[in-house]
């Protein structure tokens, strides 16, 4: 889970318009149902688009109406059948694709209020504060603090109503506002749901403003406490002892793309280029280096910045690492010196690359280019149409007014054909061409999904013959699935794991998240999250989890642990699940994994 308070200028401090935007059921930002998660080209509708798109054409129309006879015979020569052929076209599109049917128009699943004399009237709480804050006449800051606790789609079936309140109920604590009247509520019209928290600043008794001193601290110490607490997935936090991260445009990219920023890929390299810088003795000796991996190395401001020879991608030298700054490399070669002589070929460069590990993704890589090169060819060739038609107009004899008019007409009417092949290619980046693979039914595109949050272990002759058995038990129990008369043909086409759940239970439904756990919902309300290696549950779903796990991992046997008190379920090829005493959670072991520093040692040790 992560925390972030929500900045707003004084100037816009409205604490009643946050608290009807925490408890809004019916928002425009609307919630997509399982099938309609991923990249949707619905949701992303131009500005020239939609009703006020057509209200724009339509008064383009009525102007070209009042024209003379000659200039509509202009204008109906410039607009040929082919471009009215491709409004209906665009407008068929639009009318077969349906997406008004799975909008869920829910947005926030709970409100409450906290800390007010009105009690649990959320309407009459919201008056008290104004009420309060207006008694504060001082201060020339905002009164308001809106925070955010977001949490993965993973912790779904652990979080309760009451869990919600108590999370709220510590972060109030930690921040010194436990006093201070709150409203709160939880939102789901994303894919990780996250909750909503207006605080006001303004004690209700002292009437001073209290700020929370390095708020992000005490947030981000309470989130790991939480998390442990819980049994909620951990996130990273600020641990000082680990390496820097990313940048946040960078980390960004990365976690919404799966694709490896430039950022990532100069760290990569950071340190095999200083190995061979080791030899260097010169600028020139430094310059060829980095070209030797794609990278140019430039001084911008006080700085330098290492670019992409073959692109226009730039982050900071430091960033690569901390020893190619300005001031150490001045230190080694002197002043700096740009590059004169022509440099080498490169042997490496900068592609974007999945960051996904396992040997399945090369062959979804290239279906993914394939299909990307597809919609990239098919928008530019409309986009060129256009284009042309546009520079035809210039050199038409017409009015201006006329000429005018018609350009409009030529960027409506492109923007709604591409809008249509975009539609009709489908599109998304990496990961929601993952997901949306997954969901056909393409157990590969799951497992790179799931590969990103799992490092490879090291290829011991054990480790292979534990796999081999874990791929027939795995085999033998999809053949069980398949072979099961009672299945619909749209469950065989669909993943084994969902095709498994709906013999379980009829009329689950099932979404994807970006990190590949498969989160079903069931009729009764329950939740089930299957990560790959765990399957966590809420308390309602317990029976249908247990038959679940025990139809898809095979088990064989059960126990109890009397020491523990945990539940201990033996497979049929031999391995262990847990289910730890007051946790809704079966989980295996870890498969063995490689630490970053004993791989960083192993690494020196063979270079030496």
């Amino acid at each position: 889970m992560i925390s972030k308070r929500i900045p707003c200028a004084p100037q816009n401090d409205n604490y009643a318009r946050l608290a009807d935007y925490i408890a809004a059921g019916h928002h425009h930002d609307m919630e997509l149902s399982v099938g309609q998660r991923f990249h949707d080209p619905q949701r992303h509708v131009e500005a020239g688009q939609g009703i006020a798109g057509n209200r724009m054409r339509q008064l383009s129309e009525c102007r070209l109406a009042s024209y003379s006879q000659g200039q509509k015979r202009g204008v109906a020569s410039f607009l040929s059948v082919d471009a009215r052929t491709d409004r209906r076209a665009a407008d068929r599109v639009r009318r077969d694709t349906d997406f008004s049917k799975d909008v869920k128009p829910e947005k926030c699943l709970m409100n409450w209020c906290a800390g007010c004399w009105a009690g649990d009237d959320y309407e009459l709480a919201i008056r008290e504060v104004a009420d309060t804050q207006a008694l504060n006449t001082r201060t020339t800051q905002e009164k308001t603090y809106h925070m955010i606790v977001s949490f993965h789609p993973e912790d779904e079936t652990k979080l309760t109503p009451e869990l919600f309140k108590v999370i709220e109920k510590r972060f109030a604590q930690a921040l010194g506002l436990s006093e201070h009247q709150r409203h709160c509520g939880v939102h789901i019209n994303t894919e990780n749901m996250h909750m909503h928290i207006a605080y006001n600043l303004i004690h209700p008794e002292k009437l001073t403003r209290v700020e929370p001193w390095r708020d992000y601290i005490k947030r981000d110490k309470l989130c790991r406490e939480l998390e442990k607490e819980y049994g909620l997935v951990i996130d990273n936090g600020r641990d000082q002892a680990r390496e820097k991260s990313l940048g946040g445009k960078a980390a960004a990219l990365e976690a919404h793309t799966g694709r490896q920023s430039f950022e990532g890929y100069a760290r990569d390299q950071g340190e095999v280029i200083l190995a061979m810088l080791e030899k260097a003795r010169t600028w020139e000796d430094v310059h060829q280096a980095f070209a030797r991996h794609g990278l140019e190395l430039k001084r911008r401001g006080a700085g330098l910045v290492v670019k992409n020879r073959h692109g226009r991608h730039v982050a900071k030298a430091s960033a690569a690492h901390r020893e190619l700054s300005l001031k150490k490399l001045e230190a080694r070669f002197g002043a700096f010196q740009a590059s004169r002589e022509t440099m080498p070929e490169s042997e490496l460069s900068y592609g974007a690359a999945p960051l996904q590990k396992a040997p399945n993704r090369n062959q979804l890589w290239q279906e993914f280019q394939q299909q990307y090169m597809r919609r990239k060819s098919s928008l530019e060739a409309i986009r060129q149409k256009w284009a042309e038609k546009r520079k035809e107009l210039e050199h038409r004899p017409i009015a201006r007014r006329t000429r005018t008019n018609l350009m409009k007409l030529t960027r409506q009417y492109e923007a709604e054909e591409l809008h249509a092949a975009r539609m009709q290619a489908g599109g998304g980046n990496w990961l929601d061409f993952l997901r949306q693979e997954a969901t056909k039914g393409d157990d590969a595109a799951l497992a790179v999904l799931r590969s990103r949050q799992e490092e490879v272990a090291p290829e011991t002759l054990q480790f292979v013959h534990e796999r081999q058995q874990a791929r027939s038990a795995y085999l033998a129990s999809k053949t069980a699935v398949l072979e099961k008369t009672d299945l619909s043909a749209r469950a065989k086409n669909r993943l084994v794991s969902m095709a498994l759940m709906d013999s379980l239970a009829s009329g689950a439904t099932a979404r994807i998240s970006k990190h590949g756990s498969v989160i079903y919902t069931l009729p009764t309300g329950g939740k089930i999250c299957d990560t790959g290696r765990s399957i966590s549950f809420s308390p309602e779903a317990r029976a249908t989890a247990l038959a679940y796990m025990s139809a898809k991992w095979n088990v064989k046997s059960r126990s109890l642990d009397r020491a523990s008190g945990d539940t201990v379920y033996t497979l049929i090829g031999g391995q262990k699940v847990y289910e730890r005493k007051g946790q809704n959670i079966f989980e295996r072991p870890a498969v063995i994994r490689r630490h970053h520093q004993l791989e960083r040692e192993r690494n020196q040790s063979i270079g030496r």
